[in-house]
């Protein structure tokens, strides 16, 4: 997903949780044209922590 703000572009990485819903992982600031990998990175091991508290 990408924001329009005053600071310039945002990026929101997110995913498909529990039927219909999204859930939103990280938003962050686009700086070039290539998701930094940190970024993917944090998105997964918080996708990964949505998905085991659901398990609880």
């Amino acid at each position: 997903m990408r924001l329009h703000g005053r600071d310039g572009i945002a990026r929101a990485l997110y995913f498909a949780h529990v039927g219909r819903r999204l859930c939103v992982v990280r938003v962050f600031m686009k700086k070039t044209q290539k998701t930094p990998r940190r970024e993917i990175e944090l998105a997964l091991r918080r996708i990964a922590q949505v998905e085991r508290d659901e398990d609880v």
